[in-house]
Formats: C-alpha cells, structure tokens, sequence
C-alpha cells in the first residue's frame, strides 16, 4: 500500500473532522459528502494500491526462517464497504434553573357599597309679593305746583303726538343720563331708589295707582315742585304716563 498517499487522505479526513465537530448541530450536507469522499480515497489507497517500493538506501532483509516458499492463492479482491462516518458528539442542552412557584395573587377586595343619599326635601318657593298698589292721593293736602306735574296738554302737534306714543317698559325708554340726573335730583342721589322705584311703577296697572305712589313716597318729600327740579319731574311723569297708555 501506499503510506505517503493514505497519510495525505487520513490528514485530510482528521482535518474535515475537527472543522465539523465545531458546530455538530448544523453540518451541511456538502461537508458530509467531503468527508465520505476522503474516507473512501483513503480505503481504496489502503485496499487497492500497490505497495510502494522501500528507499534504495534501507538493507534488504531476507527472511531465513521460512526454507520453503509457500505458495499463496491469488487473492480475491474484496468489496468494498460503506465506512459509516463518525458520528458528532452529542451535546445535551443546559439544564433550565428550577421555576420558582409564585404564590396566587390575593383576590381583590370587593366594591365599597354606596349608600345612596335619601332625596333632598322639597323645597317649596314662596308665591312673590302681591305688587305694590298705592293709595289713593290726598289731593286736599298737595300743593298746587306739586299737583301741576301731573297736567298734560293736548297734543296738537305731530310732534307732539309721537313724543306721547305708548312704552312697555319705563328702564329701557329713559336714557342713561336721565337715568342720573332723575336719581340725584328726584330721589335724593340714590339710585337703587330710583331703580327700584322703576321696577314698582312698571308692575302697576294704571296710571292712578302709579300716581298715588309718587306722591305718597317722592313728590312731597324730594320737593319735585322746587325751580330746579320741576322739569325733570315732568319728563318723569310723563314717561310714566305713557306707560299706562
């Protein structure tokens, strides 16, 4: 047989073996073919190849123990055999640390229970006052500039006519300077008197009523007769006089 060619196939498959033990678990099929290939130049070397000749320079040795030659019988060549290739090594996985069992979680607690409140009483809102009605005037004890604030002429003029055309409500027909001067002339410079002054005289449902109510609360005691303030209290009046129209 030939050593120095079985030596270069048997480097050849321990070298292909160590590369494929690196990674036993993925082992392509071309790499498997390689190796079986190498295996088998290996076993028809060591089979079917004519021993090489010795090195001239090593002494022949002749074996004097054996007198006669014995005749050997043509040997039969044998077959040749599937060398299964070596199997990997099996590399069992890493053992998993244990689990540790965690206790249950505790149930949650239940709901609070809300008592509903009982429903709030009724309330019942008194009816509003009955409206302010005046008495009637005492004419006999006015004196007669405070009853002239309450003559109106006759309109003749157009005018005259359309200025005494009839209003719906007294705080929305007197202008806001009027408004000032009315309270501070006419109710003594206050003026949530006059406001609420405004507020009675628009409930009233006459024209009698709303006068009996000046007279009784304002005419007399701001002195609307005086010089001063006789013009701005007839405008008033009959401002007031147009709202009963």
């Amino acid at each position: 047989m030939d050593l120095v060619k079985a030596k270069i196939f048997l480097d050849k498959v321990n070298r292909e073996f160590g590369r494929m033990s690196k990674d036993p678990e993925n082992i392509a099929r071309i790499d498997m073919d390689i190796m079986l290939s190498y295996i088998r130049d290996l076993y028809d070397t060591l089979v079917y190849a004519e021993p090489a000749a010795p090195p001239s320079h090593m002494p022949k040795i002749e074996n004097k123990r054996r007198s006669t030659p014995i005749k050997s019988s043509p040997a039969e060549p044998s077959e040749p055999h599937y060398v299964e290739p070596p199997k990997p090594a099996r590399v069992d996985p890493p053992t998993p640390p244990p689990v540790e069992e965690k206790p249950a979680p505790a149930p949650p607690p239940p709901p609070p229970v809300v008592e509903t409140p009982p429903p709030a009483p009724v309330v019942e809102t008194p009816p509003p006052p009955p409206p302010v009605v005046a008495a009637p005037p005492k004419q006999d004890s006015l004196p007669p500039e405070a009853m002239a604030l309450f003559e109106f002429k006759e309109a003749k003029e157009l005018s005259e006519k359309l200025s005494q055309t009839p209003i719906n409500d007294l705080s929305r027909a007197i202008s806001l300077n009027d408004k000032l001067r009315m309270g501070n002339e006419l109710f003594g410079g206050d003026n949530s008197l006059f406001e609420d002054a405004i507020k009675n005289l628009n409930n009233f449902s006459e024209f009698g009523q709303a006068k009996a109510y000046l007279i009784d609360n304002f005419v007399v005691k701001f002195d609307w007769s005086h010089d001063k303030r006789e013009e701005i209290a007839k405008k008033l009046i009959g401002l007031i006089n147009r709202r009963y129209k």
